[in-house]
C-alpha cells in the first residue's frame, strides 16, 4: 500500500467512532472524555459546549442520527432530548 493510500485509510479510521458512552447532562461538569458525536433515543434539542469554548444548541435532533463535533459537555439547560449517547 502506498503512502497516500495508508494516510487516507488512517484518516477514515480516525473519523469512525471507536466507543460509546451514556451522557449525563450538566451545566458545569465536563464529560469524562470529549466526544466526537452524539445520538439521542428521544428527539429534542441538545445544548453543547464545543472544544473551542463556544456553546450552542443542536435544534430538533432526531433519534438515531449522529450529530458530529468535538464536544466537551452536554448542557442540562437547553437540552430537551433524552437518552443521549456519546460516540468516542
Amino acid at each position: 500500500m502506498g503512502i497516500l493510500a495508508e494516510q487516507l485509510k488512517n484518516q477514515k479510521e480516525a473519523q469512525v467512532p471507536q466507543g460509546i458512552i451514556a451522557v449525563t447532562t450538566s451545566d458545569t461538569v465536563a464529560l469524562v472524555k470529549p466526544i466526537r458525536a452524539f445520538m439521542v433515543t428521544a428527539p429534542g434539542n441538545v445544548s453543547a459546549l464545543m472544544a473551542d469554548g463556544s456553546t450552542g444548541v443542536f435544534p430538533g435532533c432526531v433519534a438515531g442520527t449522529q450529530y458530529m463535533g468535538k464536544i466537551l459537555r452536554i448542557n442540562t439547560t437547553g437540552t430537551t432530548a433524552t437518552g443521549i449517547k456519546g460516540l468516542l
